[in-house]
Order: structure tokens, then C-alpha cells, then sequence
């Protein structure tokens, strides 16, 4: 009896050993075969400022600078300055020794302007002569009147001193004409003239600074014979800088007058303030670094604040904000992808991604305005990879 006890008991747990190893086969087998988890990075969707900026490289430039060119043909003297240095208003910049055969013009011109003015003095004598005329005729017919009233005269030689006294006021009428005729020939005259009454002692006609500023480019830098209007200097009106960024034409129908600028890059740690001043009118082609045509336009802009030393042509970056909202529901826009001619994003509820139609508005690079579709506190899966899909488990 005890030895068939002993060996129903061995059965006993054979068998129950075996029952364990085949379940906890299949508990492996089951564990093993459900999905696993997607790891995923999340998101919220929450109020925020949202800022949407055209963002693109630009410049700065001297504002409305002043070309000054030579104002008479001659050789142009070595200048000492260079570029960056001050100059002030009616300062001497350049001086030009007027060339021989402009010494000979210069003969020419006085002699037409001293000639001019001697028609200007006959003009006038001819224009006294007919005024004392003029008076004499006015007379003789009003005398003529009164004998005519007296009965003392016939009509006839009554109308004669009266046809008389017309032709003295026409007369009188071509003479000022005369004179005025005469005076623009001595303007013009005059106006040949200029430069050449600017020299100095020794027969230099000066160059002189049209306003306070700084020198942004000497042109000619070398003595050398020039020619009258060769621009020479281009000067800044004082310190004033504005900047230029070129935008696409599609990006620059966004932009308005007033528009906040950011400007950055532009070597400090500060991002300075700005404002749209104008848009260009007219429109350039330009060739991208990948050989693509562009048609671009100029935005200029000013600074707000104070010049923190940036000169002429400096590079800068800049950020034109053309949509701010202080508090708007946004989600990230790593978040969003489209599906079915539409955005949507996948929101995290219990542990699945749960995919989910939105409805979106402005945008920026970071976020976008959420209009449908979500609520502030709802979790969104960023930068979703193929494995997260509609009902997967994230975690």
C-alpha cells in the first residue's frame, strides 16, 4: 500500500510540473506576441504668444547718402581723407586745378555773361524811353480830349493822339519783355559759370562737404585728370543708417508699413527693435545660391533705439513679424502632418494614440494656432515616426 501510494503521488507531480512549464510556455508566448509599446515624445497643446515673422538676411545702408562729384572738369588733387573718416558741412574734401582749355572757356563764358549784361543795361534804356513815351502820348491824348469836349477838335485828330498813346503802351509792353529777355541771358550766363567763381588763391576750384557726416567711399582716391560731374565721395547725412532686407515678392505682399522688425546677427547678443518704413515700388530678378530665379523686392526699415555702432552695409538678420497674438491656443507643428488633404496630429489618451483631425491658423516655425480639433492640456505626439499609428500604445 505504501509503495502504490509513493508512486501515485510521483505521478501527481510530474503531471503538475508539466502543467506549469506548458503554461508558463504559453504565458511567453502570449506576453511575447502583444504589440509593445511605441516610446514616443510628447507634447502640450496650451496658450502662448505666437509670433509669425517673414525671416530672411539683410543689410544696412546709409540713409538718402550724398554723391559729390566735381564741379568743373580739371585735375583732381590727391584727397587725404579715407573712408570712415567725419567731415562737416562746407568742409574742403577735394580741390580740382582747372585745366588750361578750361581757362580758355572760362574766357569765353565771362566775355558772354559781360555782354549779356550790357544788353541787360540796353534793355533797360530802351524800356525808360518807351515808359517817358508811354507818358508824353497819354498826356497829348487827354488834352486832345478835352478840346474835343470844347468842340475845339475833330474826332479824327482826336483818335489819331488816342491811336498814338496805344502804340506808346505796346511799346512799353516790348521793352519788358526786352529787359526780362536780357536778364535770363545773364543767368544763364552765370549759370555756365559755376565753379569757376569757387577757386581759391592759387586757381583751385575746392570740393566741398554738403552736409555733416561720415565718408563711406572715395571713388578717386589718385590725382588724375576728371571730368565735371565724376563722382568723387559718397557722403552719409550724419549718422543715420536704415536697413535693407530683399524678400520674395510673395513674402513682401504680407509686409506693411509700421510692421515690427527683430533684428539679430548683427554681431552683438541683443536683438534691437525696428520698423517697416516702406516696400520698394519695383520689383528685381535675382539668382539664388541654387541657380533659381527670384523676384525680390527692398524692405526698409529703422531702427528704433539708439545706433549700437553698426555702420554702412553691415550684414544683419532679420525677422519682420506680420501676425502676434499674445495668448492663442497653439500646438507644435513637429506635431502636425497631413493626411486626407488635411492636418492631424496623434493625441495621447490612456497609453494609445488616438489619431485626430485639426483645424489650423497662423503659423510660425515652432507652432501653429490651433482653431478646431484640440483643447488647451491635450497631449500630442511630436515628430510621430511610421511605427505610431491610430490605436498603437505609446508611452
Amino acid at each position: 500500500m505504501t509503495g502504490k501510494s509513493s508512486e501515485s503521488g510521483g505521478h501527481r507531480k510530474g503531471w503538475l510540473l508539466t502543467v506549469l512549464v506548458i503554461a508558463a510556455v504559453a504565458a511567453v508566448v502570449v506576453l511575447s506576441s502583444r504589440p509593445q509599446p511605441v516610446s514616443v515624445e510628447t507634447a502640450l497643446v496650451e496658450e502662448r504668444e505666437l509670433i509669425v515673422t517673414v525671416q530672411e538676411q539683410g543689410r544696412t545702408r546709409a540713409r538718402e547718402p550724398f554723391t559729390v562729384a566735381a564741379p568743373v572738369g580739371g585735375q583732381l588733387l590727391r584727397t587725404t581723407l579715407i573712408e570712415g573718416d567725419r567731415v562737416i558741412n562746407g568742409q574742403i574734401i577735394a580741390s580740382i586745378a582747372v585745366a588750361p582749355e578750361n581757362q580758355r572757356t572760362e574766357a569765353v563764358l565771362r566775355a558772354g555773361l559781360t555782354a549779356a549784361e550790357a544788353r541787360v543795361s540796353a534793355a533797360q534804356a530802351t524800356l525808360n524811353e518807351a515808359d517817358i513815351a508811354l507818358q508824353r502820348a497819354q498826356q497829348e491824348a487827354q488834352r486832345r480830349e478835352q478840346l474835343f469836349a470844347s468842340h475845339m477838335i475833330g474826332q479824327e485828330e482826336r483818335d489819331s493822339y488816342r491811336q498814338v498813346a496805344d502804340a506808346a503802351q505796346v511799346r512799353l509792353v516790348a521793352a519788358e519783355a526786352g529787359l526780362a529777355a536780357a536778364r535770363a541771358e545773364v543767368e544763364s550766363a552765370r549759370s555756365q559759370l559755376m565753379g569757376y567763381d569757387d577757386r581759391g588763391p592759387e586757381g583751385e576750384v575746392p570740393v566741398l562737404a554738403p552736409a555733416d557726416g561720415y565718408v563711406h567711399r572715395v571713388f578717386e582716391k589718385s590725382e588724375r585728370v576728371v571730368a565735371a560731374g565724376t563722382p568723387l565721395f559718397q557722403i552719409s547725412r550724419g549718422e543715420a543708417m536704415e536697413l535693407v532686407v530683399d524678400l520674395l515678392t510673395q513674402e513682401a505682399v504680407q509686409v506693411s508699413q509700421g510692421d515690427r522688425m527683430l533684428i539679430s546677427g548683427w554681431g552683438g547678443s541683443e536683438v534691437l527693435e525696428a520698423r517697416v518704413q516702406y516696400i520698394e515700388p519695383e520689383a528685381f530678378t535675382k539668382f539664388s545660391a541654387l541657380g533659381v530665379e527670384e523676384q525680390r523686392v527692398n524692405v526698409i526699415g529703422e531702427l528704433v533705439g539708439a545706433n549700437p555702432g553698426l555702420g554702412a552695409e553691415y550684414r544683419i538678420e532679420a525677422a519682420i513679424v506680420i501676425w502676434e497674438d499674445p495668448a492663442v491656443l497653439t500646438v507644435p507643428t513637429s506635431a502636425l502632418f497631413r493626411r486626407d488633404e488635411g492636418w492631424h496630429v496623434f493625441v495621447v489618451e490612456s497609453g494609445t494614440a488616438v489619431l485626430r483631425a485639426v483645424q489650423t491658423g497662423q503659423r510660425s516655425a515652432e507652432f501653429a494656432e490651433v482653431l478646431q480639433g484640440l483643447q488647451a492640456g491635450d497631449e500630442v505626439v511630436v515628430f510621430p515616426s511610421d511605427l505610431v499609428t491610430d490605436g498603437v500604445s505609446v508611452q
